[in-house]
């Protein structure tokens, strides 16, 4: 452990301060520049799993990787007039203009099919495809939209009362410009209609404006707790300012990292900066412990800082080493966010233990010498004074401490597998959200915007196979029974539009017969989709919601759903025909199967890498494995709170065991490390030597668990509940970690044995 002690580095930082001063002060000064250039990446969607390809070619209105969606509702009781319709289409002009969107679907321009004498023809709800101009056109207009199957849940109402419009429009533009576009020229037209909007970029704007938010409240908060938590517990202007300008500084070091590399701040990196703030101020409560110990003259006061620094050097070091490596398993999880958020957080650790073992002692030489009365205040407080009591106790309940382990792994075992995992956007934000509020009142009125797409393909890629009249009439069946379920809101397919042209011809629906009509509305359906096939395969699409709540599907819902979809299309479908489904529901769905995958990974990762690193840094694996008991103990409560309380793992939670097992650790290194040494100074009394250890360390491991806890705590005030989740966890554990190195600790490393 030695060779882990950056004696020179300490030693030039005492002798030479104003230098380390400055190149401090430069390196920060480099860094304000790429700080200057960070965004915040509020796109969810930009977290899933999907290949560039699949995201180039992707053009419908559902998802596409390099466009965004907004639905347009209109309601009012002068909407189907001429004057009213004219607004509506004004309104969607307007939006279509500012915002520059490529592709726009709206009643007017729809296609429908409507019998000519003889013949069937495809033409525009509305003459042109604009607006109706004259009493006839709208009552055209009006009973097409009557008439068509599939104008209900598109674009207009369930109930046939009101119109929906929807725009697809190019990415790159900053969301809160473009929201405020759109609320600007929306609130022109509400003195005559109830607008709601909602898609994609308004679910964006809000999630930055959340993020922005909670991320500057946090460290503003993690600062004044530092200030606070230090000085409650040195009384001491220096021991309250130093460590605030130090863990300042590394967290700009880190943010001007991650403007240097080109990231963004997602909602899964965007902890990472009050995160930094608090992790990195427990290294300077380590020094300042050491520091207060002895009284210091002018003469020695220089001498006095490099033995305090230096003796618990090893202790930082070997603390930030397990913590950076805690936070490097996360390279093992699939999300970029998720490895970017590691690399950004570990620059960030690394550059607050550098600090800390020069710019803090270069800080300290400059100050006066610490004077008698403060070594006595720090040396004699309660928390000294009750360590003294409780110690000589504590280390010999070896029994009732192997107890509570058996009694919480028990628990834990059996309440563990019910945790859940949470990758709906929607559940991230407080329910109070306008957001939130214009989403669920679409989803009620025209059944949600959440498409599963459903592709068809023939027994061995068969030309012109989905024109036979067999096939067609058995996927209308199929198409059937998944219309009865009530989450299904709207369904188009080539069958049903066959469907409704044969009903327009004919006078009957589903005849499939007439091979000449079928053929001819089959290429309408491509001209109207702007699309070629062989007809080898079609497309199934659904618009699925929460119809009994009248909301947006979840994870449970998807589920379901496309379970329900799985059976029909099983039972239904012709022989040799497969299929398989698409939607940016089942990529969430997809992307929690990777979550638990990540999760499980990293996890074990961590364990396993701190386990390595602490035996070979103890060369016992002894102590080893024994600095692992506080965090497993911590995780296993933290997973027992999570299933009694129904607190998921989402994107931002899933970070947290990795953070909690690389910071958790550093307590239990401080202590065993503490306790080798008294051994080794009194080898013939094992006991005296764990009691000593309690008694020294105890005080820098109760004061860093509650600064970062204090620190971490304000994380559950956000407003994004991942961020809230992240925090209340990451607190849970690090205070469970903490009373386990306190508690269970002391007596199950006290050894039995002479030390040699």
């Amino acid at each position: 452990m030695n060779r882990l002690k950056p004696a020179f580095l300490v030693r030039f930082s005492v002798e030479h301060p104003w230098t380390i001063i400055l190149v401090a002060v430069l390196i920060s000064t480099l860094a304000i520049f790429p700080i200057t250039q960070l965004k915040i990446e509020p796109d969810v969607e930009s977290l899933l799993p999907r290949d560039s390809s699949e995201n180039e070619e992707s053009e419908d209105l559902e998802y596409s990787a390099d466009f965004d969606r907004l639905a347009v509702l209109v309601e009012g009781k002068d909407l189907f007039t001429l004057e009213g319709l004219d607004r509506f289409s004004d309104l969607v002009s307007r939006l279509k203009e500012e915002l520059e969107a490529e592709k726009v679907i709206d009643p007017f321009s729809m296609i429908t099919l409507e019998q000519a004498g003889s013949r069937i023809r495809a033409i525009t709800m509305s003459a042109g495809g604009r607006a109706p101009k004259t009493p006839e056109d709208l009552a055209a207009f009006i009973r097409r939209l009557d008439n068509d199957p599939f104008s209900r849940g598109l674009v207009s109402s369930r109930d046939g009362k009101a119109l929906t419009a929807y725009l697809l429009i190019p990415k790159g533009r900053p969301y809160l410009e473009q929201d405020k576009v759109i609320r600007s020229i929306t609130e022109t037209f509400k003195d005559s209609m109830k607008i709601t909007v909602t898609g994609s970029i308004p679910f964006s704007a809000e999630t930055e404006r959340y993020l922005t938010r909670d991320a500057l409240r946090l460290m503003a908060l993690v600062a004044a707790t530092i200030l606070f938590s230090y000085y409650l517990g040195f009384r001491s202007r220096r021991a309250m300012i130093l460590p605030v300008v130090l863990v300042i500084t590394g967290t700009a070091w880190s943010l001007g990292f991650m403007g240097l590399m080109g990231w963004k701040l997602s909602m899964v990196s965007i902890v990472s900066p009050p995160l930094v703030l608090t992790l990195g101020s427990s290294y300077s409560i380590h020094i300042l412990n050491e520091y207060y110990q002895f009284p210091m003259t002018g003469i020695n006061k220089q001498k006095r800082i490099i033995e305090a620094v230096t003796s618990v050097s090893g202790t930082i070091v070997m603390a930030s080493i397990t913590t950076i490596t805690g936070l490097l398993c996360l390279l093992l999880a699939s999300m970029p966010q998720t490895r970017q958020f590691a690399v950004s957080t570990s620059v960030g650790v690394a550059a607050t233990a550098l600090l800390s073992l020069s710019l803090f002692p270069a800080f300290l030489s400059l100050q006066k010498p610490v004077a008698e009365i403060k070594t006595q205040r720090v040396n004699s407080d309660i928390l000294s004074r009750g360590l003294k009591k409780i110690a000589p106790a504590l280390v010999r309940q070896r029994l009732p401490a192997l107890f509570i382990l058996i009694v919480l792994f028990t628990v834990f075992a059996i309440l563990s597998p019910g945790i859940d995992y949470n990758t709906n956007p929607v559940s991230y934000f407080p329910d109070k959200s306008d957001v939130i509020g214009e989403l669920k009142s679409f989803s009620r009125e025209v059944g949600g915007m959440d498409e599963i797409t459903i592709r068809l393909t023939a027994p061995g890629a068969q030309p012109n196979y989905f024109l036979q009249t067999e096939v067609l009439d058995k996927i209308y069946g199929a198409g059937v029974k998944i219309a009865e379920n009530p989450d299904i809101s709207h369904l188009m397919s080539l069958p049903a539009y066959l469907s409704f042209a044969s009903e327009t011809a004919l006078g009957r629906k589903a005849d499939f017969s007439n091979r000449g009509l079928n053929l001819l509305v089959s290429r309408m359906f491509l001209a109207a989709s702007k699309t070629e096939s062989d007809f080898s395969s079609i497309n199934l699409t659904v618009r699925i919601y929460n119809s009994f709540e009248g909301r947006p599907i979840d994870e449970g819902d998807t589920k379901r759903i496309s379970a329900d979809l799985e059976r029909i299309l099983q039972e239904n479908l012709p022989e040799g025909v497969s299929w398989e489904m698409d939607g940016l529901s089942l990529d969430f769905l997809e992307l929690s199967s990777i979550m638990r995958r990540d999760f499980l990974v990293s996890t074990l990762a961590a364990l396993f890498a701190i386990g390595i690193i602490c035996t070979l840094a103890f060369k016992s694996l002894k102590r080893g494995l024994l600095a692992l008991i506080p965090l497993i103990t911590g995780i296993a409560a933290t997973f027992i709170f999570m299933s009694i309380f129904h607190i998921p793992l989402d994107m931002t939670t899933i970070m947290m065991s990795c953070v909690a097992i690389g910071v958790g650790v550093d307590d239990a290194i401080h202590f065993l490390l503490r306790q080798r040494s008294e051994e080794l100074s009194d080898p013939e009394n094992p006991e005296n030597a764990a009691v000593k250890a309690l008694i020294h360390t105890g005080r820098p491991i109760i004061l860093t668990t509650l600064s970062i806890v204090l620190g971490l705590a304000w994380f559950t005030l956000a407003g994004f509940r991942p961020i809230r989740y992240f925090g209340l966890l990451i607190v849970f554990t690090l205070t469970a970690a903490g009373l386990s190195t306190i508690l269970l600790l002391p007596p199950l490393a006290r050894s039995r044995k002479k030390t040699l």
